[in-house]
């Protein structure tokens, strides 16, 4: 049986999926054929393919908004034309002490491939990023992970929301967040015909209310991300949906009942107590949905 698992992005709501995962690690089912990951998902999934829970517990516990973002001089950013607000070197310092040569190894030894999705701000085409030769769905390119090096800058990049944070040069393109074409990268896991998807999205899959009336600028902005982000979410699920309904394969749909943190859309909000509140509940619905059997042939 071919089993995939999807790390959804969201940030600091990575920790649910942390959450699920670690009641996967606990009851030996964390064992998948391939993990396709975006933004924070694919962190996780690179850690998930090296079968290690407990950085991924640690980090997505302990950290905060410093060890993740740098802010910046705003007018400065403006007046260099730099494309982006925030710096992310303390990501970067992240990954490159996270990601040893024994994860690497290990990710490359077994007998997990990891899919992990950016976008070119060049093309808008979405990249997948692999540590073995798949089958390329519709509208992607494929490039293989071939040393390390490689690795870290596709989880970067993959991870790094454009305008906010700096594009990551990969071949002559620049390279952002895979969140912008694919929240949830459905398209890399089913293109490989599986008969078991579990997915880990760190948001319902239905929108919040929003406010009765906006007044703020900034309250409109973000009102604005999380309608956009809903709707790529909405177009992962179909493609997700569909697959399931054509092929009557199973799949385990584990994801919360509301938005986590409704006033950060994007997920930059790394706060260690709400983390720690995150990965609980990822680990209670991870109980609940896998306890239940999933749902054979659709939702």
């Amino acid at each position: 049986m071919r089993r995939v698992l999807i790390t959804s992005g969201g940030g600091a709501k990575g920790a649910f999926t942390v959450g699920a995962l670690s009641h996967m690690f606990d009851n030996n089912t964390a064992n998948f054929d391939l993990i396709s990951g975006t933004s924070t998902g694919s962190l996780i999934a690179a850690f998930a393919a090296a079968g290690d829970i407990d950085t991924l517990k640690d980090v997505y516990t302990n950290v905060t908004d410093n060890d993740i973002i740098a802010t910046t001089n705003l007018v400065r950013q403006l007046q260099q034309g730099n494309p982006y607000l925030l710096d992310s070197y303390p990501l970067v310092k992240l990954i490159n002490e996270k990601v040893t040569d024994a994860v690497y190894q290990k990710i490359m030894a077994g007998n997990t491939t990891l899919c992990l999705t950016a976008v070119s701000l060049q093309t808008g085409i979405p990249t997948i990023f692999a540590t073995k030769n798949i089958t390329v769905p519709p509208g992607y390119q494929l490039k293989l992970i071939q040393n390390i090096q490689q690795l870290k800058n596709a989880m970067l990049a993959s991870s790094s929301q454009g305008g906010f944070l700096p594009p990551v040069s990969i071949d002559g393109q620049q390279m952002i967040d895979g969140g912008h074409r694919t929240v949830i990268p459905t398209a890399a896991a089913i293109a490989q015909n599986p008969d078991e998807v579990v997915v880990l999205s760190n948001n319902p899959r239905n929108i919040f209310p929003g406010n009765p009336n906006y007044t703020s600028v900034i309250d409109t902005i973000l009102r604005v991300i999380s309608i956009f982000i809903q709707g790529v979410r909405e177009n992962d699920y179909k493609l997700l949906d569909d697959y399931i309904a054509r092929s009557q394969k199973k799949v385990f749909y584990i994801e919360p009942d509301t938005d986590l943190d409704e006033q950060n859309p994007t997920g930059l909000r790394f706060d260690r107590f709400l983390m720690t509140l995150w990965r609980s509940q990822g680990e209670q619905k991870a109980r609940q949905i896998l306890a239940a059997g999933g749902n054979p042939g659709g939702v």
